[in-house]
């Protein structure tokens, strides 16, 4: 089967290093025409990254644009930035939206590790993240018949102990992309994300 959410998920499972991850949540509706709509509806709701504070368990999210200022009433685009705020992880992250993939039956946006926009001495070299600029996480909407399924994939999660201001910045940054990946933290906090942006438990 084709199709680039299914590129990624085999991607995903190719990787025998185990630096990726997958969450999914599905959502049957009671027509495939129910779900053409509902799709619809959550394709616009993937780029309005404020309303992704309602699907988050605990975990929140800012728009800001390429310049570092923040956007929370419009959709997101490429070159934007997104601020993540990981529960127990003791600092904000920062990714930036490198692409924005959409056809009839999937959409993509796929975002990457960067530095913090809104530092004054601005670094652009620096990485802001627990992983590094290598890694990608991809929010995936694909539709199938009457069934809507949400994706997040991360790719190439390496944890950033080298882009880090202390000795206790970088223990953080190993402990979050290692310990919690090992424990599954991350993996239960995308999916519950992922149930609750496709709203199934309304």
């Amino acid at each position: 089967m084709g199709g680039k959410i299914n590129n990624l998920i085999r991607k995903a499972k190719a990787d025998t290093e185990e630096k990726t991850s997958i969450a999914l949540a599905r959502r049957l509706f009671a027509s495939e025409e129910e779900a053409k709509k509902e799709f619809v509806r959550f394709s616009e709701k993937l780029l309005q990254i404020e309303r992704w504070n309602y699907a988050s368990g605990v975990s929140s999210f800012r728009l800001f644009d390429k310049n570092g200022d923040k956007a929370p009433d419009r959709s997101a685009a490429i070159g934007d930035f997104i601020c993540i705020k990981l529960p127990g992880t003791g600092k904000e992250d920062w990714v930036k939206i490198i692409d924005i993939y959409e056809n009839f039956d999937e959409k993509v946006l796929t975002v990457q590790p960067t530095y913090n926009p809104t530092e004054k001495s601005l670094d652009k070299s620096v990485t802001s993240h627990f992983f590094t600029d290598d890694s990608t996480n991809n929010f995936c909407l694909q539709l199938i018949g009457a069934n809507i399924n949400m994706y997040v994939i991360g790719l190439n999660e390496i944890s950033n102990t080298k882009d880090t201001k202390s000795i206790l910045e970088s223990a953080r940054n190993s402990a979050t992309a290692n310990l919690g990946h090992f424990f599954g933290v991350q993996k239960a906090e995308w999916t519950t994300f992922c149930e609750n942006f496709l709203e199934k438990k309304n």
